[in-house]
């Protein structure tokens, strides 16, 4: 099934890659509005808000009897309840969405449809996408073209108040180093190959279970692990206030070691937040860390990492980084990070910077198997 994605604007190049993981795009509308093909469930996305199938666009304004009249062609009249919702997504001025809405409603009301805004059985979407506005880091998929897409809704993902909910500051076990509960699910989805998520997601730095209560309450099977004690305890007290389908185990482990520790384990994925990709990194040991770590876990599986990385936040908020060459990442010449994708056989996949504050930025790094 062929359908369109709309995601917040957070991040929208975080959006599309999770919209390319969870799914598959075949077509960019908008850096906010993709086409995907392959279409899974988007209930544990991170940046999708919304599926709409089946879909309409149009580079020009719509009117509401175009829209009524597609609504007709595709759904017969059978006693259900509608509603209409319109929006503005970017810089999108002179558009009137109350009236946009109440005039589509009114054509179909008359048409014969009941018309429910509180309950409705079918809501009809309209979208009026404008010039994004600029995001730090700068979008690379900018276009100020004004663009339209309506359609059903086909689907919700959470929305940001379930990963509010679970804001870190709320944990039983809380230290200023937690894991954003929306940048950990994201991590999870990118984990994701072609559109299937992992049988297993290793985290050899589990700090206070970001990743592990993200990849638990979506059903991935995780083992989590950090080489100091205090974060194992502290991780177990937080999956104890969560409900969670998956199976976990969280223990004692020295990063490097997970190998001896595990085994091979068959289609597992590794999603990670290094200790130190907090702070700068000021010598050798966070680079050599990162090193023996991706050694260690292409041993367990050879299934796609995603990491963070600390990053010079002066490169985030310039133009766009093209290349990892481009990130400037602390602590490490991207020429000795190549040479650890190359004796591993891996090659990257998808960069994101992601901005924390004015000292500290960071890179999301999703790397794959040749």
């Amino acid at each position: 099934m062929v359908a369109v994605w709309v995601g917040n604007g957070w991040h929208p190049a975080l959006f599309r890659s999770e919209a390319n993981a969870l799914g598959k795009i075949t077509q960019i509308l908008h850096p906010r509005v993709v086409v995907v093909s392959e279409n899974n469930s988007i209930e544990h996305s991170a940046f999708i808000d919304q599926s709409l199938y089946p879909f309409e666009h149009s580079f020009d304004k719509p009117s509401a009897e175009t829209i009524a009249n597609w609504f007709s062609n595709i759904q017969p009249l059978n006693g259900k309840s509608i509603a209409v919702r319109a929006s503005k997504m970017g810089n999108m001025g002179g558009i009137s969405i109350t009236k946009i809405q109440s005039d589509i409603g009114a054509i179909l009301h008359n048409r014969g449809w009941s018309v429910n805004l509180e309950n409705p059985d079918i809501e009809i979407i309209l979208h009026y996408c404008g010039s994004p506005e600029k995001p730090i880091p700068i979008d690379s998929c900018d276009d100020n073209n004004p663009f339209f897409v309506w359609g059903i809704l086909d689907s919700n993902g959470p929305g940001g108040f379930p990963f509010q909910n679970r804001s870190p500051t709320e944990r039983p076990f809380f230290k200023p180093v937690s894991l954003d509960p929306r940048l950990a699910r994201a991590m999870v989805n990118l984990c994701y190959t072609d559109g299937k998520p992992p049988n297993f997601i290793v985290d050899p730095f589990c700090g206070t279970g970001g990743i592990a209560i993200e990849s638990a309450m979506i059903g991935v099977p995780v083992f989590a692990s950090d080489l100091d004690n205090e974060m194992v305890q502290g991780t177990l007290q937080n999956l104890n206030q969560i409900e969670f389908g998956g199976k976990l185990t969280v223990q004692s482990c020295n990063a490097i070691e997970i190998f001896e520790h595990l085994g091979h384990i068959e289609g597992a994925a590794h999603a990670f937040d290094p200790p130190y990709g907090r702070n700068s990194w000021t010598s050798d040991e966070g680079f050599l860390l990162l090193k023996n770590t991706i050694f260690s876990l292409s041993n367990v599986s050879r299934g796609p990492m995603v990491m963070l990385l600390p990053i010079n936040p002066e490169v985030v908020k310039s133009n766009p980084p093209q290349s990892f060459d481009e990130f400037s990442p602390f602590g490490v010449h991207p020429k000795e990070f190549q040479e650890i994708l190359s004796q591993t056989d891996y090659k990257i996949s998808t960069i994101h910077p992601i901005w924390v504050h004015r000292s500290l930025a960071r890179a999301l790094v999703r790397i794959e198997p040749n």
